[in-house]
């Protein structure tokens, strides 16, 4: 994004001339978990299929045997819990739109901003 300074006010003011997608929702896990969500949002359940998941536990605990079954348990309920959050977080925020960019929005979100002394050039 670029901003250029207002030509005839005293105070600059923040203006966006470009940009290109959305920025990630606040709280959604990181780059990782933002990737899950799209994921997730593109394949729906079946990125989760719980037949998949079984069969990689399968393929860990015999490449391990040394471990015990509760450590296969564990992992199963990590997995488990972990697309629960993934769900619960797409539900929260709607569908993603990785690809939208408004200049408008982008504009009126640097002015209310500015507004509140919340940026300075």
């Amino acid at each position: 994004m670029d901003i250029q300074e207002g030509a005839a006010t005293e105070d600059p003011d923040p203006l966006c001339l470009g940009g290109r997608g959305v920025a990630p929702p606040e709280s959604c896990g990181g780059p990782r978990g933002y990737r899950l969500m799209l994921k997730r949002q593109q394949q729906g359940a079946s990125v989760s299929d719980p037949a998949l998941v079984e069969a990689t536990i399968q393929l860990l605990s015999a490449t391990h045997p040394e471990q015990p079954a509760s450590t296969w348990n564990l992992l199963r309920e990590a997995v488990r819990e972990g697309w629960k959050n993934v769900d619960r977080r797409l539900l929260e925020y709607g569908p993603l739109e990785p690809g939208r960019f408004s200049l408008q929005e982008a504009n009126e979100r640097l002015a209310t901003l500015s507004r509140h002394g919340r940026i300075r050039l």
